[in-house]
């Protein structure tokens, strides 16, 4: 099984795959931990400014 590299609570920045609007980029902070295909860690993410929540994989987050 996979291990998550960020953990509840933690900030991080969105860096959206090809394809996905690009606006949706910034500050998001990590609001849960999940597995997704694979047991490739995912992530529910909330947008720091308008409360906005997306699911994303590991892939598409950086620190600050």
């Amino acid at each position: 099984m996979s291990e998550h590299k960020y953990r509840v609570g933690q900030a991080v920045e969105f860096f959206p795959d090809r394809g996905v609007e690009r606006t949706a980029k910034g500050r998001f902070k990590i609001v849960g931990l999940f597995l997704g295909e694979g047991n490739s860690p995912r992530y529910r993410i909330k947008h720091e400014v308008d409360g906005h929540e997306r699911m994303v994989g590991e892939s598409e987050l950086g620190t600050r």
